[in-house]
């Protein structure tokens, strides 16, 4: 969350790419940041973003 733009972390823009959503989008997953909860919004489809703007122990291999 730290990594991410207000803009962002509001759902207003795309949490990997930075562009803005407008009325598409699709949940990229939920965190939590000081005990609140935030859902991550991404663009609908073809997010030009090559890497993610963060990584989720989901991501880190075993």
């Amino acid at each position: 969350m730290a990594v991410l733009r207000p803009r962002q972390q509001m759902a207003i823009e795309c949490a990997l790419c930075a562009r803005p959503l407008g009325s598409s989008g699709r949940v990229l997953g939920e965190v939590r940041h000081r005990g609140l909860p935030f859902r991550l919004w991404a663009c609908a489809t073809g997010c030009p973003a090559a890497e993610p703007a963060f990584t989720t122990s989901l991501d880190r291999p075993m």
